[in-house]
């Protein structure tokens, strides 16, 4: 029986998509002070420039080896995997 390259291409994809869906990343909502907790310091930090307001809160960037964190003043937003 052979299988069309659609299929099979989908095949080899799942194993991706199913590790990285699974994973244990940072959660929306969770607190800086938790993350840095449970995950440790990130390697780089990015801090959004300009003047902040109730309507342009702070975004604050923090990069881990596979997957980036957005916060918006102390609480996750995003999680980016790479």
């Amino acid at each position: 029986m052979r299988l069309s390259k659609w299929f099979a291409a989908f095949l080899l994809c799942v194993p991706f998509f199913v590790t990285s869906a699974f994973a244990d990343y940072p959660d929306r909502g969770m607190k800086m002070s938790a993350v840095k907790a449970q995950y440790g310091a990130p390697y780089s930090v990015r801090v959004s420039k300009g003047k902040v307001k109730k309507q342009w809160p702070r975004i604050t960037v923090w990069h881990y080896g596979k997957f980036s964190v957005y916060f918006e003043r102390n609480t996750v937003l995003h999680t980016v995997v790479r």
